[in-house]
């Protein structure tokens, strides 16, 4: 529905039936909203409680606001689309001078959101270039409730960036969020965040966009006036630059992991060895104080502080120890005073290395004023004021660094940009996936499963990683010896398994743009290749054509990856297509400097030309048989600077662009990773299979695990997360099993792609059996709930329910160094410490990993274990059932999900029946309870598969099958009572 050209004659109508009443409805008998068409606001009210959940909220573009029209107008009218049937009403906010605002809101019949999407109609004589549309602004949160009780807020961030619980109404979050609050008797959640995605990044702000700002305002440094402020990690420059403003000379943007300390804290820019901090239009006849915060991630660091103006330097602070964070420290902050002499002569501070990695700083301030000698150049812990919950308000927006241009006399609606909106779903739990499923139908997703694991080559022969027994080389020779490798362990019995390729060169020409075998055959990994014994080009003969390679690869029953770098340049590209690149210059010069691509932009994903020779290039790549592929640094994709051929595109556009034509050249059933550890935003899904969580790293964290955790309901749904390369002979604890099955366990439940650092040449048969437990990945839209989420700081307890009597349960003790207690109320709430299994049933549990009965339990039990350092508990939660029934297998972790089939009691013939996938050569044990019933015997259907019995106690049975080839077959067990 668009009724954006809507015409002057009806518009003038619909005035007239509205603005007597001033007062506009629609629900759908689960959720209400009410439009106050006179003030320009709505709010959102559960029908059920009566509980209003928005209010005083309002619809925005630029800084177009629907509070300030002259008039508004509506329709309402019935809808029907791939959500279902319902009704959505249009309201137009007008105001002379300016463009229309349309908005639309829908509701569907029995689904508790609200999907809302919004435009302009432009009659004004101008283009506008929108970029930013925002359906729920400065909306203020649940009339009349404490929503300080137990509050908990989970940011949407997709890719590298950061995903923790907040216990304060402050995040500005890319894609969405979830807010909970309440008690076990009286909770409710919120989410919202973005529905579709087209041409623009969503993000989900709680409280001001700018609150450290606005705290640093309201809460001055005794009688200082502060006049600029920069989040240096967020902003390369002070926005304002008429007032006193700050640059930096150097530096990288990064952010600290972990929720201690505030966000800007976190947010740092980096150097080796020095940053300066250049104070700009400081006025001659004002005192200034300048404020520098900064951090430590580990307790390395010690910075020098200097002051340099004209032909001085002056030493401010030596060998300052940096807190840290990771010993629960909070940020400091330093205040220098700047003499008057110094400000017309552009001062700077210089921030020196004087111990540890680098050097770091998270904000710098600029006051007005005189502080006392005493406060001056020495540390202070940096003081938030305490959260502010009654005035916590909801803006759900779209951006884009350059816009959607909308000519004059035209209009434009974000139909593929839509946003989603329940406040009436209270468990976290459900309401979150709600919002995934919702987000993957609109989105149109068809996820491509993982269902194997991948070898990448850089990491297998990267010393510091895999590497570290050089057993492959990264080049088409070296990724089909490892095929090779890999089939002779017998790892193929279990799955197939991928075999990545990633062709890096980092010299000015490489083979980026290009992507074509000549310049594969070119080039090689640069600068890193003698380290790693790599010899020069990454396709060597006799498999030196994509095709070759892929094949090769395919026939010895692997999947072939390749490696691109996204849109970092190739200088003789550049030279030779400057119509390819942005603003059509071979060398467009700005002011930002990148490692990668130094002071020029890149390619230009919206010109024609160069979108045909990428069609091309996946001709040839899927011809060949490639099958999937990663994008490396795809920050470099976004055309923040302009100069796109297409005026009407936005950044956020082009960058979509991207992956779709990796997708439709290689094919829909094709694996396309996007490594996007800068940007965090969900544009790309539909085209991507994976995201990447995590930078380099061949371990498993704490951290990593919580982060694919907290985004469990998008897991598998809309995208499959990738927590980078893990090394089997790496894991902790070290000393045990505990660690390797930790890192399954928790790369499986967690994360839904698993990226070997190994060489298969460093494994043993030990590995192989190891990593057989977690193959095949499931295939279908579900991951496992974080069932302590909403209740600590710390997810610790993970379940999925697999059918109506049968759970995955998942405990997991993060600290390596000692055991830890873990506990579930087993009858309680999904995401408020309980498994949400039924108060008045019996239920069996089954340990995976230590292949033990751990016990019988009420459903109104709480089930504590003490898991030993680095444990990580897989368990089968099972109803209790009057005769035999399966407990688990020792096949898959899962125990029984995907390797048993039609599991059944037949009570006439007294016989437990189903079929088992059985792996070649290798004994199944299934773990039968009896119940009170006597085993009899077993029979199979092939006379090549052997069956036996192993009794483990008066209560528990192991049937064991065995085939000589392998597949499914058929078992049947007899029973007496």
């Amino acid at each position: 529905m668009n009724k954006l050209l809507l015409g002057l004659i009806f518009t003038i109508l619909l005035c007239a039936s509205c603005t007597n009443r001033g007062m506009v409805a629609i629900d759908n008998g689960i959720v209400k909203l009410e439009f106050d068409l006179k003030q320009g606001t709505y709010k959102g009210i559960d029908m059920e409680t009566g509980q209003t959940c928005i209010y005083d909220a309002s619809w925005r573009v630029n800084d177009f606001l629907s509070t300030d029209a002259d008039s508004i107008y509506y329709q309402i009218e019935a809808i029907q689309d791939s959500l279902g049937k319902g009704q959505s009403i249009q309201v137009v906010s007008v105001k002379k001078g300016q463009p229309d605002l349309v908005f639309n809101f829908n509701l569907y019949d029995q689904e508790p959101f609200v999907i809302m999407y919004g435009g302009i109609r432009n009659g004004t004589s101008e283009g506008i270039q929108i970029k930013e549309i925002s359906p729920v602004a400065n909306a203020r949160l649940f009339y009349g409730a404490d929503i300080s009780k137990n509050f908990k807020l989970i940011d949407g961030e997709g890719g590298g960036c950061p995903t923790y619980i907040r216990e304060t109404p402050s995040l500005l979050s890319q894609n969405n969020m979830i807010l909970h609050f309440g008690t076990d008797d009286d909770f409710h959640t919120l989410v919202g965040g973005g529905a579709s995605y087209g041409e623009f990044a969503k993000y989900a702000l709680i409280g001001e966009k700018e609150q450290r700002k606005a705290d640093l305002k309201e809460h001055p440094v005794e009688d200082l006036q502060l006049v600029s402020y920069i989040d240096v990690g967020e902003e390369a420059v002070g926005t304002d630059t008429v007032q006193p403003y700050i640059t930096l000379s150097s530096g990288a943007p990064y952010k600290f992991e972990g929720n201690i300390a505030y966000k800007e804290a976190r947010t740092v820019v980096w150097a080796d060895r020095e940053i300066g901090v250049k104070l700009h239009n400081l006025d001659k006849d004002k005192s200034y104080i300048v404020g520098l915060s900064w951090c430590d991630d580990a307790d390395r660091r010690k910075q020098t502080v200097h002051l340099k103006y004209g032909d001085k330097e002056i030493t401010c602070i030596e060998d300052c120890r940096l807190p840290s964070l990771a010993k629960g420290e909070n940020a400091q902050i330093i205040y220098f005073e700047i003499p008057a002499a110094a400000n017309e002569l552009e001062p700077q501070l210089l921030v020196k290395q004087a111990g540890g990695d680098n050097v770091v700083i998270s904000e710098v301030l600029i006051y007005e004023g005189k502080l006392p000698e005493e406060r001056l150049n020495k540390p202070e812990t940096v003081e938030i004021p305490a959260a502010d919950f009654t005035r916590c308000t909801l803006n759900l927006y779209a951006s884009d660094v350059i816009g959607k241009l909308v000519d004059a006399k035209s209009g434009y609606m974000t139909e593929k940009d839509r946003f989603y909106l329940d406040f009436v779903t209270a468990n976290p739990i459900y309401s979150a996936e709600k919002y995934a499923q919702t987000l993957r139908i609109l989105q149109q997703i068809n996820l491509n499963y993982y269902y194997f694991p991948t070898i990448c080559m850089w990491y297998a022969m990267m010393p510091i990683y895999g590497g570290n027994i050089v057993m492959g080389t990264n080049d088409t020779v070296g990724a089909v010896e490892e095929m090779k490798r890999v089939k002779l362990s017998g790892f193929l019995k279990y799955t197939t398994m991928g075999i990545r390729l990633v062709p890096d060169c980092y010299d000015e020409n490489n083979e980026n743009g290009w992507w074509d075998d000549e310049h594969w055959r070119l080039r090689g990994s640069g600068p890193q290749g003698e380290s790693m014994k790599l010899k020069s080009g990454h396709y060597r003969a006799p498999y030196d054509t994509s095709r070759k390679w892929a094949q090769a690869i395919l026939d010895l029953g692997g999947l072939p990856f390749t490696y691109f770098q996204t849109a970092v340049r190739s200088k003789d590209y550049a030279e030779a297509y400057p119509q390819h690149m942005l603003f059509n210059e071979s060398f467009h010069e700005i002011d930002t400097f990148d490692w990668l691509n130094k002071n020029y932009t890149t390619y230009d994903f919206t010109d024609i030309g160069f979108l045909a020779h990428m069609r091309d290039v996946y001709h040839n790549l899927n011809d060949a048989g490639i099958v999937g592929m990663m994008f490396d640094y795809p920050y470099t994709g976004w055309p923040v600077y302009g100069g796109m051929d297409d005026k009407y595109s936005t950044a956020a556009g082009a960058y979509r662009t991207i992956f779709k034509l990796a997708s439709e050249g290689l094919g829909n059933k094709a694996y396309i990773h996007e490594r996007n550890l800068k940007y965090g935003s969900d544009i790309a899904l539909g085209y991507v299979a994976s995201q990447r969580t995590w930078g380099d790293t061949d371990v498993i964290t704490p951290e990593m695990v919580a982060r694919s955790g907290l985004r469990w309901y998008k897991n598998r749904v809309v995208v499959n997360y990738d927590m980078d390369a893990k090394n089997l002979l790496k894991a902790q604890p070290a000393d045990s099993e505990d660690g390797i099955n930790k890192l399954l366990t928790m790369s499986y439940v967690t994360a839904s792609r698993l990226l070997l650092a190994n060489s298969f040449g460093t494994l043993d048969a030990e590995h192989v059996y190891k990593l057989s437990r977690i193959y095949p990945f499931h295939q279908f839209a579900r991951s496992a709930r974080p069932l302590d989420a909403f209740t600590t700081d710390y997810p610790r307890v993970y379940g999925m329910k697999l059918t109506d009597k049968w759970s995955s349960l998942t405990f997991f003790n993060e600290d390596e160094e000692h055991p830890q207690k873990i506990s579930i109320k087993l009858s309680g709430i999904e995401g408020r410490g309980g498994a949400g299994l039924h108060p008045d049933k019996q239920y069996y549990i089954y340990d995976f990993w230590n292949d033990k009965l751990i016990g019988t339990f009420g459903g109104n039990e709480t089930l504590e274990q003490e898991l030993r350092k680095g444990e990580a508990r897989q368990m089968a939660v099972r109803e209790v059932e009057s005769n035999p029934q399966v407990l688990s297998t020792d096949r898959h972790l899962l125990q029984g999900l995907l390797e048993l089939s039609e599991v059944f009691w037949n009570e006439e013939t007294k016989e437990l029946t189903g079929y088992a996938e059985l792996v070649e050569g290798e004994s199944m044990h299934i773990t039968i309870a009896t119940n009170g019933w006597q085993p009899q015997h077993c029979t199979v259907a092939d006379n090549e598969v052997a069956c036996s019995l192993e009794n483990n106690s008066e209560n528990l049975v192991k049937l064991v099958l065995k085939s000589t080839h392998g597949g499914k077959v058929s078992w049947k067990f007899s029973f007496k009572k």
